[in-house]
């Protein structure tokens, strides 16, 4: 994962913040997520901003996992009650157990990863019998017209239309059990393991 220096101060721009709080996390419970004690885990927990309005629901854990030590001193930083963060990127949970988590939560980092597609198979292996992952990422053209915007760079093989994340997650092992899209630039999904 590469993030030049202006991504970087987006992740913990105040609008990101509100975006996450006002927009993704609700979306994430009309779509079924249930935090209260429950096993979470959040791919690309940055600062932990995501992980402070999680953990005040009460979840039995939460783990924020992030492959920047940077970021992890802030999250640890933030001292929030039965969490835990984890230097680790989303193509490898090898730190998590078989069967040990109700849910899996990106927020918008997964068009990061170049192993987006090894993804699904840890999440398979991580998540419960019925466990979900919710996700709220951008898509390949989305990515692209930001670029071409910021003079940002992307790693290609990081991008996915929501045609082939979808794809993927089923192939996978997974159940679309809900979808949308805004505008054709910000997807939302709820995979559940079959």
């Amino acid at each position: 994962m590469k993030l030049c220096p202006k991504e970087f101060e987006a992740m913990q721009s105040g609008f990101r913040k509100w975006y996450i709080r006002k927009i993704e996390l609700p979306t994430f419970r009309k779509f079924g997520l249930y935090i209260k004690d429950r096993d979470i885990l959040e791919v690309g927990c940055g600062s932990g901003y995501a992980a402070s309005l999680i953990t005040a629901e009460a979840p039995r854990s939460y783990t924020g996992l992030d492959i920047m030590p940077e970021q992890l001193a802030l999250a640890r930083k933030r001292k929030l009650p039965n969490a835990r963060f984890v230097e680790g990127s989303a193509d490898d949970l090898s730190a998590f157990p078989d069967g040990s988590l109700d849910a899996v939560l990106d927020f918008c980092i997964l068009h990061h990863v170049e192993g987006w597609r090894s993804f699904f198979d840890e999440c398979r292996r991580v998540l419960k019998d019925g466990g979900c992952i919710y996700i709220a990422d951008l898509s390949r053209s989305c990515i692209h017209a930001i670029d071409a915007l910021l003079r940002w760079e992307h790693a290609e093989e990081a991008l996915f239309s929501f045609a082939e994340l979808e794809r993927e997650a089923n192939r996978r092992g997974f159940r679309t059990v809900k979808k949308a899209i805004d505008l054709g630039a910000e997807g939302y999904f709820r995979f559940q393991k079959e």
